[in-house]
């Protein structure tokens, strides 16, 4: 595979989630399992993903990949991990933006939902394997998204550490320490590049007699699904656009209540509002977004492709 070039790459940056600043020698088969000894081949992919000899930094999308391709080479042999190489080169540039933007977890969960059901991997197999790199590639306390080397979705580690804590999580999957479980593939439609695909019309007065107290709407929607399958939707305005307070409605009917439009608001059930607000913070506390407008989650399993924001 082709080095890949992207806006996603790690460079020689400062790690958010360690302290260290320097990637001294990893040793990765020091316990001979069939764990560390795939590890060599997790270096050149990385390299490849970040598209420099030696990475100092690795952001969450890039170990993702990583892990998926270890995992693969170590239960299934070299010859299924080099097809989801070239499944991966096809969707990594299947999902790059105009920009040059690539969304790199979408890309390797498409790759690895194509092994499925196929000569190489069963659809068990497969995504127990998404599974556990979803897993072991968490390097912050937000375990339920993986995010990349941007903005308010940076999350990034020294190699070194990054890769000796995955090595840690995987072993204990292998010796049956911990259950990994089962999860489904990512996917996303890039239907507009420049807008982050999301599309919205305003309309008048809501007509429903619920939604009487508001003098606005707008309809949006989903760019398709990632973060634990999840519909997301980047909306072009930031939160204080639609004034102080709003109500969104799911396809679904699922309603949620922002009381306040310039602070994120999450939910246990995984719904996310970012106002898309720029406070100069990192991580998953600040307020900007990628795209300088609102970012929306819906909340696990809600399948809506729409959702209807209400305000004043």
């Amino acid at each position: 595979m082709n080095t890949i070039n992207n806006s996603q790459s790690v460079t020689s940056s400062t790690s958010t989630n360690s302290s260290a600043d320097e990637t001294s020698s990893i040793d990765l088969t020091s316990s001979g399992s069939s764990i560390d000894s795939s590890y060599s081949s997790s270096l050149s992919l990385i390299k490849e993903l970040t598209g420099s000899d030696n990475p100092e930094t690795i952001n969450e999308e890039q170990l993702y990949t990583s892990l998926i391709y270890d995992r693969i080479s170590a239960t299934k042999g070299e010859t299924a991990a080099e097809k989801f190489k070239e499944l991966l080169e096809e969707a990594l540039k299947e999902n790059t933006r105009d920009d040059g933007y690539t969304y790199v977890e979408i890309a390797a969960s498409e790759a690895l939902s194509k092994m499925a059901d196929t000569e190489y991997l069963t659809l068990e197999e497969a995504e127990t394997i998404n599974s556990q790199a979803f897993q072991a590639a968490q390097l912050d306390d937000n375990t339920s998204e993986l995010w990349d080397s941007r903005g308010d979705t940076k999350s990034t580690a020294t190699t070194e550490s990054a890769i000796e804590n995955a090595l840690k999580m995987m072993s204990q999957f292998e010796s049956g320490e911990l259950e990994s479980g089962r999860l489904a593939f990512t996917t996303v439609e890039l239907t507009d590049t420049n807008t982050d695909t999301t599309t919205g019309t305003t309309t008048g007065k809501s007509v429903s007699s619920d939604d009487s107290m508001y003098s606005n709407s707008a309809e949006y929607t989903s760019y398709g699904t990632r973060n634990g399958g999840r519909q997301a939707w980047r909306i072009p305005d930031c939160g204080t656009e639609f004034g102080g307070s709003l109500k969104i409605v799911f396809e679904d009917g699922h309603t949620v209540y922002v009381n306040n439009t310039s602070e994120n608001y999450r939910e246990d059930d995984g719904f996310v509002f970012k106002p898309g607000i720029s406070d100069g913070g990192e991580g998953h506390g600040s307020t900007s977004t990628s795209h300088n407008g609102v970012f929306l989650h819906a909340p696990y399993g809600n399948t809506s492709q729409t959702a209807k924001i209400y305000w004043n």
